[in-house]
């Protein structure tokens, strides 16, 4: 009966061990279960860098084993250095703040698995999810943590990462790379930048230095517009028009007609305006002036009053937010009577918003 009972166990053992290796998730956990292992720190039974919990690409099912991840991330990688851009990219791209979670973190999970399965997080978690897609992309990462100033008068707790590539070490912040917090709406902008994939010691001025943390965000934002091609926005272009005639009705004004001749001329101008603005250089308007007199005879011009505007934002405002702002200013030909028409032209480049405008009065 005994050899019976042994022969049994060894036919359970074989078919247990033929079932995982089939089923491969679940071979460590069968033989953690049934060898005895004794899962130490850094050998755990259920290890979730090794628990394949989805395969899938897509956002119902998104994959949550950080080996698998880390491997999709980086083929292609020739260096251990681009493999460290790419990891940086990924999370910076596909993490978002977690703006409920900061204000109740006792609330909520925590680490890198939290932010792989929710694809969102506070500091910790980008900074825990970064190092572990860096070890298992075979390169040698830290996790740091310590007081930072991201405004004036602000002090918070953060966490970010330091890796090492050859005999240098790089340091990451993730969270600041993923974009900002809208304090107003009390929500996550998403807008990743390399800004903060830099040197240890580039990374703890940033951290420590508000003014020179603005600026150097500026400087960021107009390298990424210069290398942006424009793009013309017709759409609110033609919503502005509505706007505007809204707010010289309430005036008790004539609406604008919209004078498509001249548009080509302000659109242009409009382009060379963003590219000036890129480089913090002043626009003249003189171009665009000698434009509209070279069809001035063409079109039955009497007069024409022009104006530029320039907005860094991100997102893209709505054309209503726009239209507050542009009368916020107070320099426009908007309330002026005699106006006949209007050609306005708005660009996007990178978080560079311009507007050119021209009112137009015939006779």
């Amino acid at each position: 009966m005994k050899r019976f009972g042994c022969i049994c166990l060894i036919v359970f053992l074989i078919a247990g061990m033929l079932l995982a290796w089939w089923q491969r998730d679940l071979l460590e956990a069968f033989l953690f279960r049934f060898a005895g292992i004794t899962a130490g720190e850094n050998s755990r039974p259920m290890d979730w860098l090794e628990d394949h919990f989805s395969a899938g690409e897509d956002n119902e099912h998104p994959i949550t084993n950080v080996k698998i991840l880390a491997r999709q991330i980086t083929a292609g990688a020739a260096s251990d250095y681009e493999k460290l851009y790419a990891i940086y990219d990924w999370v910076t791209h596909n993490i978002a703040y977690d703006v409920e979670k900061a204000a109740n973190v006792d609330a909520y999970g925590s680490g890198a698995k939290y932010a792989l399965e929710k694809r969102k997080g506070i500091c910790h978690d980008y900074a825990d999810l970064t190092r572990a897609l860096l070890r298992a992309a075979g390169i040698k990462a830290t996790y740091e943590k310590g007081e930072v100033h991201p405004a004036p008068g602000k002090t918070e707790r953060h966490a970010w990462n330091n890796a090492l590539i050859g005999d240098t070490w790089y340091a990451l912040d993730t969270t600041w790379g993923a974009g900002f917090v809208d304090e107003e709406k009390g929500i996550f902008i998403q807008r990743p930048s390399r800004l903060y994939l830099t040197t240890p010691e580039e990374l703890a001025r940033l951290h420590s230095d508000p003014a020179y943390k603005e600026e150097r965000e500026r400087e960021w934002q107009r390298v990424l517009a210069a290398a942006a091609e424009p793009v013309y926005l017709q759409e609110y272009e033609a919503r502005l028009l509505e706007l505007f005639n809204e707010e010289r009705a309430a005036a008790g004004l004539k609406p604008l007609a919209a004078e498509t001749r001249l548009l080509p001329a302000v659109r242009q101008d409009a382009v060379a305006a963003s590219e000036r603005a890129c480089r913090e250089e002043e626009h003249s308007l003189d171009s665009l002036k000698a434009e509209i007199e070279k069809m001035a005879r063409q079109l039955r011009l009497a007069k024409a009053g022009m104006h530029m505007f320039a907005f860094w934002d991100y997102p893209l405002p709505a054309a209503e937010e726009l239209c507050r702002r542009i009368i916020s200013e107070g320099e426009t030909y908007l309330f002026e009577e005699g106006f006949d028409a209007l050609a306005v032209a708005l660009v996007s480049r990178g978080n560079l918003i311009v507007v050119s405008m021209v009112c137009l009065a015939y006779y």
